[in-house]
């Protein structure tokens, strides 16, 4: 009898975990995004070393992000609503911390970050203002 309950309890585990791993890849590109945008911070200091920002900070972003951002029954919506109000979120403290003059390049580095589908000899064409500095 023990082992039919068991038996049950394992096959119920087995159901919540493969939802639980759908849910899991359906995230995946918010997780991508997020990555790249903290790693933009991160450049902040190659700036000014003043602009280090730990994880701990944006994790909490995010997650005021998450219990801020509306709900939404479409899996899509949420997704665009969890992306833009992390975004927003994100561009605000920031932008509290960086110098008037700072606050430019960091608009810039993070629209050069969400734009996925940019061609780096053109970025990097841009950024040098056409010095050729080698290969990226």
């Amino acid at each position: 009898m023990t082992s039919v309950e068991i038996n049950k309890k394992q096959e119920k585990a087995k159901e919540v975990e493969k939802e639980i791993d759908e849910k899991r890849e359906f995230y995946k590109p918010i997780s991508a995004r997020t990555s790249g945008l903290f790693f933009c911070i991160q450049d902040l200091a190659n700036i000014d070393p003043m602009y280090q920002y730990s994880l701990p900070f944006f994790t909490n972003l995010f997650t005021g992000a998450i219990e801020t951002a509306p709900q939404d029954d479409d899996p899509d919506q949420r997704i665009a609503n969890l992306n833009k109000e992390f975004t927003e979120s994100l561009y605000r403290n920031i932008c509290r911390s960086l110098f008037e003059k700072d606050k430019m390049i960091f608009s810039f580095l993070l629209c050069s970050r969400l734009l996925t589908d940019i061609d780096m000899k053109e970025f990097k064409f841009l950024l040098t203002g056409g010095v050729a500095i080698g290969e990226i």
